[in-house]
């Protein structure tokens, strides 16, 4: 009888476990990783990493990115042209791994890692006007006269790159135990330790005015209506859980991560740190409101596409935190290329 009992209390424990989902954990920050962002700026707007030596390996990659990089080196403006004409190093090949940073201001900071042909930079040192040289605070500083791009070699394997000197007398001092950079912002190295994915790529931001770009554009483009927001920046201490609204939510939301997992196919998490339970759950039901209104306006257009993306379209909320989890494969991959479903804010 009391096996019996036991049995049963191991069944009702599970059946409960089984009843609501658990939070996924994050996957832990490569050391590699964390011991490069200390050369990125301290107060950056948002802070973006992309692995590319990873993604080529997979299949996703090779069937459904490999065959668009010139757009998405185009995505990049200059800067990515910039490194393959004077390295050779490009996301195709060569280029593994790329940091980037940019502050409210617009100063900028990359960090790329890969294979660097540095007799291709001599030779357009010497036969073109567009590049130049200037000492630095230890190594050479290279130029880019068109587009104002400084970098340097960190070391054989390590370009650092910015669009300001200042940036670059920083990262020069820089070094593999220094305490610098983004590891003193803690907000946002929170926001980056809580991101889900973190070997192909990730995207975080705790500034508030990017998050209430991003949440405008998002219900715009969602909902097809403009979203006025001309309401003043004020502090999270200023308002109420009771005065949460469409407009002012960007106010109770710490941060916002992107991340992906790619293998045969995407995996995209969005994560909404907010600032309180309240805040998420009211964040969890505007995000439900949106997808059903999308479902149902599908459904009366007549809209197989639309209705193929909200299919492969997961909401969740975890305490203070609202994860979407959005799958992209082989079947609605041509789906999400002809929706713009995010605009840039």
């Amino acid at each position: 009888m009391r096996s019996l009992c036991r049995i049963i209390a191991v069944a009702c424990i599970l059946a409960g476990f089984s009843s609501c989902s658990l939070k996924p954990e994050p996957e832990p920050l490569p050391y590699s990783t964390l011991a490069t962002l200390n050369l990125l700026q301290d107060n950056a707007q948002f802070v973006m990493y992309l692995n590319f030596k990873a993604m080529r390996r997979t299949d996703f990659w090779q069937k459904h990115v490999s065959d668009s990089l010139l757009n998405a080196e185009k995505t990049f403006g200059s800067l990515l042209n910039t490194f393959r004409q004077s390295t050779g190093a490009s996301i195709s090949e060569g280029l593994d791994e790329l940091y980037y940073s940019n502050s409210w201001l617009g100063e900028n900071a990359v960090v790329l890692k890969g294979l660097f042909n540095r007799a291709m930079l001599d030779t357009l040192l010497a036969n073109d006007s567009n590049y130049s040289i200037t000492s630095g605070k230890g190594a050479p500083v290279y130029m880019n006269n068109e587009n104002g791009l400084y970098f340097f070699f960190k070391d054989n394997f390590t370009i650092c790159a910015s669009n300001y000197l200042r940036q670059i007398d920083q990262m020069m001092t820089v070094t593999d135990t220094s305490n610098t950079g983004l590891l003193v912002n803690d907000k946002i190295m929170t926001a980056v330790q809580s991101t889900l994915f973190k070997e192909n790529f990730w995207m975080v931001t705790a500034e508030k005015m990017f998050i209430r770009g991003m949440l405008l554009n998002m219900i715009e483009s969602t909902s097809g209506k403009d979203v006025s927001d001309n309401d003043s920046l004020q502090a999270d201490s200023t308002l109420s859980d009771s005065d949460i609204s469409v407009r002012n939510l960007y106010r109770y939301i710490g941060s916002l991560g992107f991340s992906g997992k790619m293998d045969k196919e995407l995996r995209l998490v969005i994560q909404g740190n907010c600032v309180s339970e309240k805040a998420s759950k009211y964040f969890t039901e505007m995000l439900s409101g949106l997808l059903t209104v999308a479902r149902l306006s599908g459904k009366e257009r007549q809209d197989p596409e639309m209705s193929e993306i909200l299919k492969h379209i997961e909401l969740e909320r975890y305490g203070e935190e609202v994860m979407l989890d959005i799958s992209i494969n082989d079947g609605n991959i041509s789906d999400f290329r002809k929706r713009e479903l995010l605009k840039k804010p």
